[in-house]
């Protein structure tokens, strides 16, 4: 057993036959790492974040996630381990705030009293009051909604949460709050984040890591600072804006 919590290794995924997404991508990703994946439109960052939970195939290469071939997982049980967040939150506009934050527990069979519990703990970690709690995600601001969003992806203890441009349709100043306030949780709780971005600032603002994607491959992947002094090629330097 080693630290890595995600590996893959030598990943190649086509949606066509001329058209590969993904072409031998090899990433390793430390347990409590805050990884970033960018790069231009169509590169494969959002095909690279969904074949880690399985949502997405491979044609060839190999995935270990939590130290088990994702082959070999059961793809419902691994997904209840796994956060996941997108973009405006994906909450489900029939359920209360309470609700949506209970639901991969209530699935999962946990006790009524404990999914109480761990609700009012999120709540009080993403600053809901009873009424928030009670409202629907339309009577809530984008910004509140993406809490939500965060919270049941935390409900069930993830050791890993994926999030996919989850602050993409935001303004400026709700977006830096919650780079902010997802930032001071990954040092406090040290969950493994892995998340795409098409921002610049954030990616390098919030990742231990980052993975920077050109045309299906990781062109670089390194610490921002280490990306930013020493760039790979011509192409990451100009990317990058340096």
């Amino acid at each position: 057993m080693n630290n890595s919590v995600i590996e893959i290794v030598n990943v190649t995924k086509s949606y066509e036959p001329e058209s590969k997404a993904l072409i031998n991508v090899s990433l390793d990703i430390s347990q409590g790492a805050f990884v970033t994946i960018i790069g231009p439109s169509g590169c494969g960052k959002t095909t690279l974040l969904r074949l880690m939970n399985g949502m997405t195939g491979i044609d060839s290469g190999k995935i270990i996630v939590m130290d088990k071939d994702l082959e070999n997982w059961d793809k419902i049980q691994l997904r209840r381990k796994i956060g996941y967040v997108i973009q405006q939150g994906g909450l489900f506009p029939h359920l209360t705030v309470r609700q949506n934050i209970a639901f991969v527990l209530r699935i999962s069979s946990v006790e009524k009293q404990a999914i109480e519990k761990r609700v009012s703990e999120l709540a009080k970690m993403m600053g809901f009051d009873e009424r928030q709690l009670n409202a629907f995600p339309s009577e809530l601001s984008g910004g509140q909604q993406q809490r939500v969003g965060v919270a049941r992806a935390l409900a069930s203890r993830p050791e890993i949460v994926l999030m996919d441009e989850p602050f993409g349709a935001l303004d400026n100043i709700t977006r830096r709050n919650l780079q902010h306030e997802i930032k001071e949780m990954h040092r406090k709780m040290k969950i493994t984040f892995i998340m795409v971005t098409h921002d610049l600032h954030e990616a390098f603002t919030l990742g231990t890591h980052v993975a920077i994607m050109n045309k299906g491959e990781i062109v670089q992947f390194d610490t921002p600072e280490n990306i930013q002094h020493e760039p790979v090629n011509k192409w990451v330097k100009e990317f990058i804006h340096i």
